[in-house]
C-alpha cells in the first residue's frame, strides 16, 4: 500500500474518531456539522478509490476480492 492510501485511511480514521468522542462525551454537536464531517470522509474514500482504480467509492467498498482470508483490500 502506497504512503497517500495510508495517510487518506488515518485522515477517515482521525475525523470517525472525532465524531465518535463528540458522541460519547454527549457534546451534542448540531447536524450541519456531522454533515460535513460525512462529506469529508466521502471524499477522502473518492480519494481512495481513485488511487485503487475504481470508478466509485461503491465499486471499491462492495468488492469483495481478498477479504476471505486477510480482510477487505482497503
Amino acid at each position: 500500500m502506497t504512503r497517500q492510501k495510508k495517510e487518506i485511511i488515518k485522515q477517515v480514521e482521525r475525523v470517525q474518531m472525532g465524531m465518535e468522542m463528540d458522541d460519547l462525551m454527549g457534546c451534542g454537536l448540531p447536524p450541519a456539522v456531522y454533515e460535513a464531517r460525512e462529506q469529508e470522509i466521502y471524499t477522502l474514500w473518492e480519494q481512495l478509490a481513485r488511487l485503487q482504480h475504481y470508478a466509485s467509492v461503491e465499486d471499491m467498498l462492495y468488492d469483495t476480492r481478498g477479504c476471505e482470508n486477510s480482510g477487505c483490500p482497503w
